[in-house]
């Protein structure tokens, strides 16, 4: 390890690295970043010269140095090599898991490879399996190591997995993300790295695990170039059988009459979806109303519930103003529903939006209690990092008590297994999702 550059942390500013959190910022340096390139392998030691962590740096960064390893005599570098084995552990963790289709492969600190989201999406053409390797670069160090070496690393990783050959395998890169500028990045258009065929990944059928039962697959069309994230939103699976589950202890109940679900931002309607092809098998008939800003997640919502025959209403309104629908406008509205899904984008993405941002999803649930029919059950949340779940129940308990209604909390969700969390790194903790049922 003596090729590694050494930095090291003033006297005092060790705790945090020494509990495992990730990021040491450049003031808590004991002398000036400067002078590396972004992404050189760098150790971290105390005052003392004692060993604290290894990884990466970043001259440019508040942010200037990223650990990926705490273990002293780990073989560490940011070689090719050293990030396929990474990536083929985060594989190995989620497969355990029982995850084999479409999922979440590399969530960065979580999988110690801090600035790097990495997303695997299965589908099925011609009886030939696909897999699409879409992945983001958040950290200048990450965006110079990995853009380099792409293929290198993910040809590899391929051969590791030993599942889909790398002649079926597509990569896109999705560097068009905000917070790429914190990091003094320039925001990119999507680019198809690596294709097969003709197909050009816009229009494409990604196969998800049903939430309930793993070995069936729920389809769904999807455009993963112009799409949010890496092209879909995987991280709510937990959530959805949580839901799915208490709806599975009452199927007697919803068995005698047509159920309505509101989907408010329903996006491509994979909470929708997940619902209703559980409930069809259950004996169940539904209805769904799917609301969003956007034409194209409407349409891609729509086109995904249609296979289940199933009556689909779509309205595109900003769901903050859903009085402005007439059907939901009266404090009397003539329609009322059974389930109602509430996962808005988040309202606060920096501290000085948290008070706003938490009157609006008081808005939001609001305007969803209100729009219940007894015994509905509501899912509410929010993908707001900053946002505390004690600050989000204060104020669902502010939307319950301004609807006028009672309900009950059965149960707190999280991101699914595929977008672990560090206890050490609490910024990873972002997704939370609070179950009531209406009396």
């Amino acid at each position: 390890m003596n090729h590694l550059k050494i930095w090291k942390i003033k006297k005092g500013h060790d705790y945090r690295i020494r509990t495992r959190h990730p990021w040491v910022f450049s003031n808590e340096l004991l002398d000036s970043p400067k002078g590396i390139l972004p992404g050189e392998p760098i150790e971290l030691q105390d005052i003392q010269g004692h060993f604290l962590a290894r990884g990466y740096g970043n001259p440019h960064s508040l942010i200037s140095f990223r650990a990926m390893s705490f273990v002293q005599k780990e073989e560490f570098s940011m070689s090719p090599e050293y990030l396929t084995e990474r990536l083929f552990k985060a594989w190995k963790f989620r497969h355990r898991s029982g995850f084999r289709k479409s999922f979440r492969v590399c969530y960065s600190e979580a999988d110690q490879m801090p600035g790097l989201i990495l997303d695997r999406y299965v589908f099925e053409k011609n009886n030939i399996t696909y897999q699409v390797f879409s992945y983001q670069l958040l950290t200048s160090g990450m965006d110079v190591v990995f853009k380099k070496n792409w293929e290198a690393i993910l040809k590899s990783f391929v051969q590791k997995i030993e599942d889909i050959g790398w002649e079926h395998t597509f990569v896109l890169q999705r560097n068009d993300v905000n917070i790429r500028k914190l990091e003094g990045l320039l925001i990119e258009d999507p680019v198809i790295l690596k294709t097969v065929g003709s197909e050009d990944l816009t229009a494409i059928n990604i196969q998800m695990q049903n939430v309930m039962e793993p070995d069936q697959n729920v389809i769904f069309n999807v455009n993963l170039v112009e799409g949010q994230k890496t092209g879909f939103f995987l991280d709510q699976t937990f959530n959805m059988r949580l839901v799915v589950e208490h709806l599975k202890r009452q199927k007697e109940r919803l068995k005698s009459r047509k159920i309505k679900i509101l989907d408010l931002c329903c996006y491509m309607g994979q909470w929708s979806a997940q619902m209703v092809c559980n409930m069809k098998s259950w004996g169940v008939d539904c209805e769904v109303h799917l609301v969003d800003i956007s034409e194209l997640a409407l349409e891609k919502a729509r086109q995904n519930l249609s296979v289940y025959g199933v009556d689909v209403h779509t309205y595109k309104k900003d769901v903050l103003n859903l009085l402005d629908i007439p059907a939901f406008a009266s404090e009397s509205p003539s329609l009322k529903f059974d389930i109602v899904i509430s996962d808005p984008p988040a309202f606060v993405k920096n501290k000085k939006d948290l008070h706003p941002g938490l009157a609006a999803y008081t808005k939001l649930n609001t305007q969803a209690f209100k729009l219940c029919n007894e015994g509905a059950v509501v899912a509410s949340c929010t993908c707001s990092g900053l946002v505390l779940l004690e600050d989000f129940k204060e104020a669902l308990r502010k939307s319950i008590l301004k609807s006028g209604l009672n309900a009950r909390c059965l149960a707190y969700g999280g991101q699914g297994f595929d977008h672990p969390n560090l206890m050490s790194f609490p910024e990873g903790y972002y997704l939370k999702m609070v179950l009531h049922q209406v009396d």
